[in-house]
């Protein structure tokens, strides 16, 4: 999918790919987001596709001049789910509308996992001898 815009000056597209980072980047910083998970198969775009490829962790439809954006994120356990979301759902907005200038209807948050953060880390083991 790409974004298009038309002017009088020209035409300016923007591929999902680039929306999706701009996604990323803002969710990250978002205290409490741990990660974020491939969201699910859709069967439809499957078909369109041929192919089962590992899916991105957010999904962006375009409705007329507005985005719908959906972000699946991985959050630490321990931490209140709604503020999180609430503070996804705003920076993602504000960092889509301001780098590429078309208003986010919505932003869906969806969180797929609970990430416990006080389980020791996996180390690799070091073998001396």
């Amino acid at each position: 999918m790409e974004i298009s815009n038309y002017s009088g000056k020209g035409d300016l597209i923007i591929s999902e790919e680039a929306v999706s980072a701009i996604v990323i980047n803002a969710a990250k910083d978002v205290d409490g987001v741990t990660g974020f998970s491939n969201r699910p198969a859709d069967v439809v775009s499957t078909i369109k596709k041929g192919s089962l490829r590992v899916m991105s962790p957010v999904r962006i439809v375009q409705d007329g001049d507005n985005l719908d954006i959906s972000v699946y994120i991985n959050i630490a356990s321990g931490i209140k789910i709604q503020p999180v979301a609430e503070d996804v759902q705003k920076v993602v907005k504000e960092a889509v509308q301001n780098m590429t200038g078309r208003y986010v209807s919505k932003v869906n948050v969806i969180v797929a996992s609970l990430v416990d953060s006080k389980a020791p880390a996996a180390v690799p083991s070091e073998t001396e001898e």
